[in-house]
């Protein structure tokens, strides 16, 4: 079985190295990116089972971020954590209006994000197994049908 990916993005190099390395000794497969916009950019090469997002960085803040990922088809079912300092009620509001699906207070405690990631990720990746087996479920009707076809063309009753 894999191991669940998370991508962490802070502009605090130090920040993403410790919670990194708290993700990888809980079983995570962890990826650093440093801004809203290698966050994005890191998504398209690989796309997360969870996204531990900050929300002061230059060139985009986590709450642009989150927006962005949620706006788009395809990275919009990944759920973000966003981590910020700022620890009053209309920041945590601004973090789920913005889209994310929880957040966190700096300074982070390990194991409360690795239950957050935990509960995140595992969703997504049952949900992501879901669309799977339906895909799978869909096209094995069609060949069914297909087939039908065929052998009803030919004259052939089974």
């Amino acid at each position: 079985m894999r191991k669940p990916f998370v991508l962490v993005v802070d502009d605090n190099k130090i920040t993403t190295k410790l919670l990194r390395r708290y993700l990888e000794a809980n079983g995570y497969e962890a990826k650093e990116a440093y801004d809203g916009v290698d966050c994005l950019e890191k998504v398209e090469e690989r796309k997360p089972d969870a996204i531990v997002l900050d929300v002061m960085m230059p060139r985009m803040d986590g709450y642009e971020t989150a927006r962005r990922l949620k706006e788009q088809e395809h990275t919009r079912d990944i759920p973000v954590v966003i981590v910020t300092a700022l620890n009053d009620v209309q920041n945590q509001l601004k973090s789920i209006e913005s889209g994310a699906d929880d957040f966190l207070s700096k300074p982070i405690e390990e194991k409360l994000l690795i239950a957050k990631v935990k509960l995140l990720s595992s969703f997504f990746m049952a949900n992501q197994k879901a669309v799977a087996l339906e895909k799978i479920a869909r096209g094995m009707a069609s060949s069914s049908e297909a087939l039908d076809s065929l052998l009803a063309e030919h004259g052939i009753d089974y």
